[in-house]
């Protein structure tokens, strides 16, 4: 998995690529911990190249959510595509976090 990160105003754009799994989500939650802080809690995680996700990988994002409130800041998860909309649905997660559009996401965060 590939992590990039960008500002867009007060907010962490954070892009995955490839696979959040078992064996990358560990990277993720260390990325977090280096990267976000109470100053700097805004979070926006694209999923636009993300290719797969297991339940640890789920997990993780899950754990960050709870981090990111933890810092009193916002998280949003982006451009999903449908097989793993598909994996948020049935695990009941979609009412959980707080999804962008395509649309949203390329009018807030270009």
């Amino acid at each position: 998995m590939e992590i990039s990160q960008r500002k867009s105003g007060d907010t962490n754009v954070i892009s995955l690529s490839g696979s959040l799994d078992i064996y990358t989500s560990i990277d993720l939650k260390n990325f977090f911990e280096q990267n976000i802080d109470r100053n700097n809690n805004h979070v926006v995680i694209n999923l636009e190249k993300l290719n797969y996700i297991d339940s640890s990988g789920i997990g993780m994002l899950i754990k960050q959510l709870n981090y990111v409130q933890e810092l009193n800041g916002k998280f949003y998860i982006a451009n999903m595509k449908p097989a793993i909309e598909k994996v948020f649905k049935v695990a009941g997660l979609t009412s959980y976090f707080q999804t962008l559009s395509e649309h949203d996401y390329l009018s807030q965060y270009p």
